[in-house]
């Protein structure tokens, strides 16, 4: 849900351990809500195949297959480029896929990723498509993008609860010990060097080749840290909490070389000044899909499944189901761009249903949960004040943010609270099937426990509580994985056929997952020219 500040590894104090707060009350009053949520049930008839045959035609140059970040960055770049005459397909009734959101009287909301930390120099793609919908104003002196004001994340960023109170940071300093901050300190110093040395990039294909870091993908971040003597279970702790942040992973089953990606990989324009600053909207990235799909408009066709894709060297014919017409539609192009995960790939690329390659399990996705809670007024705790990003210590949920939080306005009122939840279990089928097996009722009391142990009258503030469930949330970067031969092949054209998503990268990043989306555009573009 964020990036590491320098405030987390510098200037820590050890206070003293505050009560514990009050035990959870189920509700005082009537909490509407429901579980929403993605298309599983037209999705799955992908296993049974049983979709009527194609009724229609349509032939097109290009067609995009998929419209999360990955399809909407292609779609994006083959507007830029003048190459508009393309078509996007995409299952949702709306797109953006794990970034998409949603609006309510009181606030719009993100049911996936909220915020893209300010990118690095090389993120040559997230920055051109910054300036092209206004994120980027200009530049200062030094050539360095200006950012508009109004989407860099507003004070207070972040706190967590820990020993009965609210502090500023994610790593809990209350109650402390010396040992646990020499630690942190320790850590946060080498992260340092790793970022001096600029051996971690955004896109990570950039990234330094050297053997002995690329070794560091066949292990665990779990024996990083124990190699290198770092025990304290505070700092075990606020490492996990990150892999389980973008990867959905705990410490033994997240790659080494992942973990440390996560701490060493962001500069900022100026990485002695306070860390990385985080750009964010009220919807979250759910604010850059609308950008995006506004420009797009009848190309992109929302409500249509991907069923077959049988690749050729001159051409792709691809079928689709409309959803709302409930007939297939058979869409011949010289090109396809199937930016959808591998898992879904398996079943509608037609050489690999017969036959599913060998590199296919070593893609594993961990699953979600996302809650919506609209509120009378955010819930204000002891201690630090109501910040954008809230984080309990010690809970299985990520905690949550204040949609309403870049809000102008100084009077306390209604909001929605994101709540996040991720699934880490070593097994990601059984996760799902545990993650399913609950009904809206356990949702709701589950949330409001945790929360309520940092906000005991969380309960009376509640109006809904909607739920969203991502079986597939994000890829998990599990040992071995970035920099094995199966992420590498699974990236490779099928004759006219080019792959695009962040699974590809082995990070679930926006910045991964644009890259991957521009450049399948920018194959395309060469081979149409």
């Amino acid at each position: 849900m964020r990036r590491w500040t320098r405030r987390a590894f510098v200037g820590a104090g050890v206070g003293a351990a505050a009560a514990a707060s009050a035990p959870f009350v189920l509700t005082r009053r009537a909490v509407a809500g429901s579980i929403v949520g993605a298309s599983m049930e037209t999705a799955h008839r992908l296993r049974a195949r049983d979709f009527p045959p194609p009724s229609r035609r349509i032939e097109v140059p290009v067609a995009i297959l998929g419209g999360g970040i990955a399809g909407l960055g292609a779609a994006w770049r083959l507007d830029r480029s003048g190459a508009g005459d393309f078509l996007l397909f995409e299952l949702e009734d709306s797109a953006g896929g794990n970034a998409r959101s949603g609006r309510n009287g009181v606030s719009a909301y993100p049911w996936g990723a909220h915020y893209v930390p300010v990118p690095n120099a090389e993120s040559r793609a997230v920055l051109d498509l910054f300036r092209d919908l206004g994120v980027i104003t200009g530049a200062d002196g030094a050539g360095r993008p200006v950012y508009d004001e109004r989407f860099l994340c507003f004070a207070p960023q972040e706190r967590i609860f820990a020993e009965g109170e609210w502090e500023e940071g994610i790593f809990p300093r209350r109650g402390a010990s010396r040992e646990d901050l020499d630690q942190l300190r320790d850590f946060g110093q080498a992260m340092e060097e790793w970022r001096r040395k600029e051996v971690f990039r955004i896109p990570l294909d950039l990234s330094e080749r050297d053997p002995e870091i690329l070794a560091l993908d066949r292990v665990s971040m779990e024996e990083f840290l124990r190699r290198n003597g770092w025990t304290s279970p505070r700092l075990r702790w606020y490492v996990e909490y990150g892999c389980r942040d973008d990867y959905g992973c705990v410490l033994s089953t997240t790659s080494a070389w992942a973990g440390l990606h996560y701490f060493a990989s962001r500069r900022g324009p100026d990485p002695a000044d306070g860390g990385t600053p985080v750009l964010t909207w009220p919807e979250g990235n759910g604010w850059i899909v609308a950008r995006i799909a506004e420009r797009l408009g009848s190309r992109l066709r929302c409500g249509w499944l991907v069923t077959r894709v049988a690749p050729g060297s001159d051409g792709v014919r691809v079928e689709v189901f409309d959803a709302a017409r409930g007939d297939s539609v058979e869409v011949a192009c010289r090109f396809a761009i199937l930016a959808l995960p591998r898992f879904v790939a398996a079943h509608v690329v037609e050489p690999w249903r017969a036959s599913p390659p060998d590199w296919m399990p070593a893609f594993t996705y961990a699953p979600w949960m996302v809650a919506n809670l609209t509120v009378d007024r955010v819930p204000a705790g002891r201690g630090f004040e109501p910040a954008w990003d809230n984080v309990i210590h010690g809970s299985e949920s990520l905690g949550y943010v204040v949609a309403t939080h870049q809000s102008l306005s100084t009077a306390p009122g209604p909001s929605v609270l994101t709540y996040y939840r991720p699934f880490t279990g070593p097994d990601p089928g059984e996760e799902r099937r545990r993650m399913a097996s609950r009904s809206w009722a356990d949702w709701r009391d589950e949330i409001l426990a945790d929360l309520s142990r940092a906000h005991p009258d969380v309960a009376s503030l509640v109006r809904t509580i909607d739920v969203m469930r991502w079986g597939h949330a994000m890829i998990r970067p599990a040992p071995g994985f970035i920099w094995g031969e199966g992420r590498r092949r699974a990236a490779e054209p099928l004759g006219a056929l080019h792959f695009a998503h962040s699974d590809l990268s082995g990070l679930s990043l926006f910045e991964e997952a644009l890259d991957r989306g521009v450049s399948a555009a920018d194959s395309v573009l060469r081979r149409l020219r």
